[in-house]
């Protein structure tokens, strides 16, 4: 099993999606710690979406193209799910402290 790490992007498998939820394989921002990811058999993420909304803190951040993230996403922030580890595929890139920073920020006024 591949080391998941906070603030790593990873492919993820969101199928089954139910309803309004992010379904299909994609990118997503794990925000659970590595001793959590270590210990349980979930990880808590953010999947992103390459349907960019403008100014739409603190429901989404942009988050560009780096490493194996291919285009411009937007981080779902509103969208956070705990998943089963199987679901991780593989790792693409990673956020920086900032980006990191501020999705925490924004989950906070979200569920104020």
């Amino acid at each position: 099993m591949m080391e998941l790490i906070r603030g790593g992007i990873y492919l993820v498998n969101f199928n089954p999606a139910k309803g309004g939820e992010i379904g299909k394989l994609r990118p997503a921002i794990i925000i659970s710690d590595e001793e959590d990811n270590t210990i349980l058999n979930t990880v808590i993420v953010i999947p992103l979406s390459t349907v960019i909304e403008k100014d739409a803190l603190p429901y989404r951040l942009l988050i560009t193209a780096r490493d194996k993230l291919e285009k411009n996403c937007d981080a779902c922030i509103y969208e956070i799910r705990a998943l089963s580890k199987i679901r991780v595929k593989a790792k693409l890139a990673d956020l920086t402290a900032s980006e990191l920073g501020i999705i925490q920020n924004s989950f906070c006024q979200i569920i104020k």
